[in-house]
């Protein structure tokens, strides 16, 4: 057998004592980065207040791709609208940056649940000038993304709704995806 000193020299060796503190302070930083993310969950995610306006929805027939030899052209929306939204309630020192896109969201004939994004924008935190760019103030947003169906489902649909969500990207813990400011606008009979 081993003698204790030849016991205690492999117990105690330089690896054994690094792999001891490693595992140690691992542990700590995980529970404080858990106690963290703790700290801002009871904040709420979803509290801003917005207001979505429809501007104008013009309904176009287009071939969706232009480089095939098919003659069926798809419907096409043109949805210009505005939006007023105060999102200073989910910044927190917790929150690095939003994750803000507008989608479109409907029913046809062909699809039970259709969801198209048509716009988006990043908001970073600006540590270094002291405030946080947390406010939409827009008269007239222009789609970022078409607004293609892939068929006749937008042709006088009645029950198309934009709605703004957004995804808080924190600095540790959850990413949650919100949605608010639903509103709800009708599609023309007709093309334009």
């Amino acid at each position: 057998g081993s003698s204790p000193r030849e016991v205690a020299g492999r117990m105690h060796s330089f690896l054994t004592r690094a792999n001891a503190v490693f595992a140690f302070s691992f542990s700590c930083l995980s529970a404080v980065t858990f106690m963290c993310f703790l700290s801002t969950q009871l904040n709420s995610q979803s509290c801003p207040d917005v207001d979505i306006q429809i501007d104008s929805v013009q309904l176009h027939a287009y071939k969706q791709f232009g480089h095939t030899r098919s003659s069926r052209k798809d419907d096409f929306g043109n949805v210009t609208f505005g939006m007023e939204a105060d999102l200073s309630c989910l910044f927190n020192w917790n929150t690095k940056q939003l994750f803000l896109y507008v989608t479109a969201e409907y029913e046809s004939k062909d699809n039970e649940y259709n969801c198209i994004t048509l716009w988006d924008r990043i908001m970073v935190r600006q540590e270094e000038m002291g405030e946080t760019p947390a406010t939409i103030s827009e008269t007239v947003v222009h789609t970022k993304y078409p607004f293609f169906d892939d068929g006749k489902g937008l042709k006088g649909n009645p029950n198309v709704s934009l709605s703004l969500n957004w995804n808080i990207i924190p600095n540790a813990g959850l990413l949650p995806r919100i949605q608010s400011g639903k509103t709800y606008f009708k599609f023309p009979t007709s093309y334009t």
